[in-house]
């Protein structure tokens, strides 16, 4: 029986980009035991290790993101890839 590996698409996070600095839409790309978070603002990449729990990281940051939106309104606008604010 041969073992069939599930293909993952990109998992989409919100982040601040540690290339250009902005608050972002972020694409996992997982493959296996890594995958290649890329900015979908200026395309900085950066290769994270995976595993099952990874999903739950970026749901925790998005919360935290979620909180901020009272005190910076300007994070509800980040909804699609290439989306992007700076904060002064």
């Amino acid at each position: 029986m041969a073992i069939v590996e599930k293909k993952v698409g990109p998992v989409l996070h919100k982040q601040k980009c540690r290339g250009c600095g902005f608050y972002t839409i972020y694409s996992a790309l997982p493959s296996g035991e890594k995958a290649i978070d890329t900015c979908t603002h200026c395309g900085h990449a950066v290769e994270i290790a995976w595993h099952f729990e990874m999903k739950s990281v970026f749901k925790n940051t998005e919360k935290f993101l979620k909180n901020l939106e009272e005190i910076c309104p300007e994070l509800k606008d980040l909804k699609n890839p290439g989306d992007h604010i700076m904060f002064d």
